[in-house]
């Protein structure tokens, strides 16, 4: 009986036949790319309306593993080079299908590599007598088709800001974010300068590891709903991988249920967490749309017992706080929680700005700056350049 490898079709990831009964993968989520840089993964077979292929793993000294796609054409063998593991969403096998059923007259140099019949007898391998050659860089930059919902994401809005060295250290701010688990929001609002991103990175970088944290770095293009729940769903998917992968599926089939419908199904895999978890959204104020504001009201209502959420915001979001600080379900840190204290004024000063000044001056500029610590900085920046008396 011929050896069953896996397949891919209608953007699905058939580990078993497709008629079986088996475990199966949405293309593109994090349980995909999973699979895919697994040792034990060496090809799958794809198939959709554009056409049909294999692609196999293959490794060069330059460039470490890839995925090519092979399809017999006429006789030869054709190849299409696919890219890293994660480049592999159903845009990107698609192209690669079109492209390799093209005619001979059709196909260019740059999109596919034919070789004799003879060769097309071999299986590529790690060898130098591996058919074709190793992807160009400019292969390497190839980005899939422009569309809502096959775009890459971009991995550092998933990424925590490192937090800055030397940083002061403020233990009391620490502990109201640690106590805010206990409910389904935080919320870090004070205008800018106050330091809400180095204060939540800091704390993240510093926890003790009795809880895990994703991060979500928003910008003004993700006041398109699609965008921004495929990048929530991707953050949330890193608290238990392949959580959201039916969310994610659902996102982008071609009649998308209502986005309460995707956050129910993300919601329901996140149900069973056994450990604190926390999402946190990184510069809210920039998010805009109704649509957006009413789908998140509607997950922070349905959170599950260990996921809560924490938003940093210049300006208070729409949603409704007044009705989760009735319940003791909202933590709140504003403005005047964040300023300086005298002696965090002071260790700043000394520990990063490298001004030693008296016990006077540090007063004058903290109560000048209200605490405000971009205005600190700023005033201790202009005593290095030109130091005189703060007071006069």
């Amino acid at each position: 009986m011929a050896r069953h490898i896996p397949s891919v079709s209608d953007g699905v990831l058939h580990l078993r036949e497709p008629s079986e009964e088996g475990p199966t993968i949405a293309v593109g989520s994090a349980s995909s790319i999973a699979w895919l840089t697994d040792p034990a993964t060496r090809s799958f077979s794809f198939r959709s309306p554009r056409g049909a292929y294999t692609a196999r793993k293959e490794w060069r000294t330059r460039g470490g593993e890839y995925w090519t796609a092979y399809r017999r054409h006429s006789g030869r063998l054709r190849k299409a080079y696919l890219g890293k593991a994660e480049d592999l969403i159903l845009d990107r096998l698609d192209e690669a299908a079109t492209r390799l059923a093209r005619s001979d007259d059709d196909a260019t140099a740059g999109s596919a590599l034919e070789v004799s019949t003879h060769e097309a007898g071999t299986t590529p391998t790690n060898e130098a007598t591996t058919v074709g050659t190793a992807p160009t860089e400019d292969h390497a930059r190839q980005s899939p088709h422009h569309s809502t919902s096959g775009d890459p994401l971009l991995l550092t809005k998933l990424s925590v800001p490192l937090p800055r060295p030397a940083l002061v250290s403020r233990p009391r701010l620490s502990k109201r974010l640690r106590e805010g688990l206990g409910c389904r929001l935080t919320l870090v609002s004070a205008p800018a300068g106050f330091g809400k991103t180095t204060l939540l990175s800091t704390w993240l970088a510093g926890s003790s590891g009795d809880q895990s944290a994703v991060w979500l770095s928003l910008d003004a293009a993700d006041n398109d709903p699609a965008r921004l729940w495929r990048y929530f769903i991707a953050a949330a998917d890193r608290l238990r991988p392949g959580a959201g992968d039916a969310a994610l599926r659902l996102l982008r089939s071609p009649q998308a249920p209502p986005i309460e419908a995707v956050l129910t199904t993300l919601l329901n895999e996140l149900a069973d967490l056994d450990a604190e978890a926390a999402l946190v959204l990184d510069d809210y104020h920039l998010i805009d749309s109704r649509e957006i504001h009413e789908a998140l009201t509607f997950l922070i209502e349905h959170l599950p017992p260990h996921f809560h959420l924490v938003i940093a915001t210049r300006a208070d979001p729409p949603l409704p706080l007044a009705r989760l600080r009735a319940r003791g379900e909202l933590t709140e840190l504003r403005a005047a929680d964040l300023r300086f204290t005298p002696e965090e004024a002071a260790a700043f000063l000394d520990q990063m700005m490298r001004l030693k000044l008296l016990a006077e001056e540090i007063a004058e500029l903290e109560k000048r700056t209200e605490g405000w610590i971009a205005g600190l900085q700023m005033e201790a920046l202009a005593m290095r350049i030109a130091p005189t008396s703060p007071a006069s």
